[in-house]
This record gives C-alpha cells, structure tokens and sequence, in this order.
C-alpha cells in the first residue's frame, strides 16, 4: 500500500468527526469515549509509526457504529458523508471508509469470523487489533477478555502464526496483555500498561 501524505488539516478534520460522533458518549470508566480512539491512534504510532491511514482509521473505528446509535447523526449514509468529507485526498478517504465500515462489526455475526474477515484489509486488521489490545489494558470484563482468547486462537490458526501486516512486538505483546487479563495476572499487565504510556 502506498504512503499518502496526510495535512495537518485532514488529521484536525477527522479528530473532529470523531468528537462529534462520540459526543457524550462515554466508556464504562466514565470517561468520555473520544479518550478510546485517540488511545488506538497513539498505539498506532507507537508500532506503525510510518502509517497514517491507520491513525485515521484507529480515530474513526467505532464512529459508524456509534455515531448514529447515540443520536449524533441521523443515519450511517450521514457518518459516512462526514468521514468522506474529513480526508482532502478522496482516494485516501475512500480507503479509510471501506476500513472503518469492516470494523464496524455487525450484529448476528460470530466475532471469530468478523475477525478474520479483516485479515485482507491491513489498516483494519492493525487498528482492530490494536483496538483489543487498548480494551485489555484499560479494564476488560471476563466475557471480552474470552471473547478476545477465542477470537486470537482462531486467528493465529487461519494465519498460521503472525497474522499478514501485524509486527511481532505488537502480536507479541497483544497476547501478552490477554494472557495476563485471563490469568487475573496484574503485576503483568501494570507493566505492559507502564510499557504502552511510557515507551
């Protein structure tokens, strides 16, 4: 895939869309939800320095998804106008629509296979993994915590190992993080937390 060059602009366009689709929404801490993706997005730069598609993508991941559920806009079509309307490059824009609506995970659908749906999609399959690895740092429940076990058990099997577009320390330490979260492991995963801030 090619490096695009993305405007300080498009990032401030999109960061917008993002509050707007998650205003007044908040994460079961309490905090506002906005606090989530722009997590995503810093785990991006901390392994895919380089791709910034996939910091846009990790800013929009829930946004058609929640944006119309919580009444900021009327509809999908209207999300998918507004994240359209964020990226100048409308080639680029395209790629990171078609990213966010893979990772909009539709109801009625198995979240194993959901999951490897997104191993052709490489910005979906970074930022959805990525997005996991966010949730198990900040205080999962046990059914997510199963879910995610399952669901990465699956996957490594499809891929036979390392999924296509995933780096080793990023696999490595989503597996790291899941393994502490199933095993009540806490010293684990307040290090891998203290790694993920400070590093």
């Amino acid at each position: 895939m090619p490096q695009r060059r993305f405007s300080k602009e498009d990032f401030e366009d999109v960061y917008a869309t993002a509050r707007m689709a998650h205003m007044g929404q908040k994460r079961r801490s309490g905090q506002d939800y906005l606090s989530h993706p722009s997590a995503v997005r810093n785990l991006v730069r901390r392994y895919y320095p380089s791709d910034k598609e996939a910091q846009l993508v990790a800013l929009l991941h829930d946004t058609l998804e929640d944006g119309p559920r919580v009444g900021n806009v009327s509809s999908k079509e209207e999300m998918r106008a507004w994240i359209r309307a964020s990226v100048a490059d409308q080639s680029a824009a395209k790629e990171i629509l078609d990213s966010v609506e893979m990772l909009t995970h539709e109801e009625g659908i198995r979240y194993d296979v959901y999951l490897s749906s997104l191993l052709g999609n490489p910005l979906a399959i970074r930022v959805k993994l990525l997005d996991m690895l966010h949730n198990l740092t900040t205080s999962p429940t046990e059914r997510q915590a199963n879910k995610y076990k399952s669901a990465l058990g699956m996957l490594e099997d499809v891929a036979n190992g390392l999924p296509p577009s995933i780096s080793r320390k990023h696999w490595s330490d989503l597996k790291l993080a899941l393994e502490a979260v199933t095993e009540s492991n806490t010293a684990d995963i307040r290090m891998l937390i203290r790694e993920l801030m400070f590093e």
